[in-house]
């Protein structure tokens, strides 16, 4: 099932006890509330099967279960279809793997990485990932509260790779994913590590790969920070460096005061070429990282806003803008739309101030190129707990 016209159904994922949908209408820029679906608490990350466009996976994050739905119509309605045991504690991030008769699970409770098999259709194969198919990495005891124990938060495919941030042990992990000649036998492998230049007290989180596989851009949770890394080929005996950093928190923050939760999502949107007086498509790529809990009093929270070469991966800079405000606080839902080419639409929301917005892109104000500003185009309040959306 695909979007209409110019109507786009996005589905919101929660850290309550429903699934939420709105509709964007792209030509009158407006927001419709569609359907809510009751589900088990915190359903707080959706995927979409990658052959079959009607499958929708979801987690419970609390139960440690999996589930399977099927997109019943554009207003976002879901039926059941069925749920697998998640293999580990706090079910975080998934992602169905390259050939698609597997999903992939980031836990963060346990730290751990489970692999499940899919049928054909999209169906879970088994009621939960056999043992041999569940994997955890090394810890060392780190300084940091937060980092009292390994905490993987992502999963990213990247060409024959996974890449899983481990907000805990302080490191990007680099896995293959073996099928085996027997199936069933397949076995996650570790093939390297991202660690140069992260400080103990970083804690990864999210990232994002460069279009050319050369860097990697690391959200780091814990210090809110950027970090920059070389992501040099497998088996190459080179080790991934250190590239850039920077903070992700506007001048007016308060850096020394501690808070829960900080970095939360990051995306990279190419370059700006959807709009009718785009050029030719070699301006920047814009970068976005999303803040929570600033402890400023009476000050919402931002997103910060990066601009990228599209030919080289290092070439990172704040943009003049720097940071983008006025959209509530714990800022943690952040997608760019599946019916653009260039991401011209983003949605985001604000899980505290239960609002979804949408966000597009427009030349900065200050002429530093096109589609590196954003403005918000409509808006919807009234959700609770919006934490991931997912462009339908």
């Amino acid at each position: 099932m695909t979007s209409s016209n110019n109507k786009h159904s996005i589905l919101l994922g929660t850290h309550e006890k429903h699934i939420h949908s709105v509709i964007f209408d792209s030509e009158a820029r407006t927001l419709t509330r569609g359907a809510s679906t009751a589900r088990p608490e915190q359903p707080s990350w959706l995927i979409r099967h990658p052959v079959h466009p009607n499958i929708i996976y979801s987690n419970a994050w609390v139960d440690n279960k999996l589930y399977v739905h099927r997109l019943k119509g554009e207003d976002g309605s879901l039926e059941l279809l069925g749920e697998a045991d998640s293999g580990g504690e706090g079910p975080t991030h998934f992602a169905v793997l390259p050939g698609n008769k597997e999903l992939v699970v980031a836990h963060y409770r346990s730290g751990s990485i489970s692999v499940i098999p899919l049928e054909p259709s999209g169906l879970f194969a088994a009621p939960s990932p056999a043992p041999h198919r569940i994997f955890k990495t090394t810890y060392s005891p780190l300084k940091h509260y937060r980092q009292e124990a390994a905490h993987v938060h992502q999963v990213v495919l990247h060409d024959n790779e996974i890449l899983t941030p481990d907000l805990g042990a302080n490191k990007v992990w680099r896995w293959k994913w073996n099928a085996g000649a027997d199936e069933g036998k397949g076995k996650l492998e570790l093939v390297g590590e991202i660690s140069e230049g992260l400080e103990d007290g970083d804690g990864p989180r999210h990232l994002v790969v460069h279009p050319s596989g050369s860097h990697v851009y690391v959200l780091n949770e814990v210090s809110s920070s950027l970090t920059v890394h070389t992501l040099p080929a497998p088996g190459s005996g080179e080790l991934s460096r250190l590239v850039k950093r920077f903070s992700m928190l506007p001048p007016s923050d308060d850096k020394a005061n501690d808070r829960p939760t900080g970095g939360a999502e990051i995306i990279l949107l190419p370059p700006c070429t959807s709009r009718a007086d785009a050029g030719a498509e070699d301006g920047s790529m814009l970068l976005l990282c999303s803040n929570r809990d600033t402890p400023v009093a009476g000050q919402e929270d931002t997103i910060a806003l990066f601009k990228v070469s599209p030919t080289n991966g290092g070439q990172v800079e704040r943009t003049k803008a720097g940071w983008l405000g006025g959209i509530g606080k714990h800022i943690r839902a952040v997608e760019k739309d599946n019916f653009t080419k260039d991401g011209r639409f983003v949605c985001v929301a604000s899980r505290d101030e239960g609002r979804v917005v949408i966000l597009e892109r427009v030349d900065d104000e200050d002429g530093e190129g096109k589609g590196l500003g954003l403005k918000a185009v409509a808006s919807l309040d009234g959700f609770e707990k919006v934490v991931v959306p997912l462009w339908i």
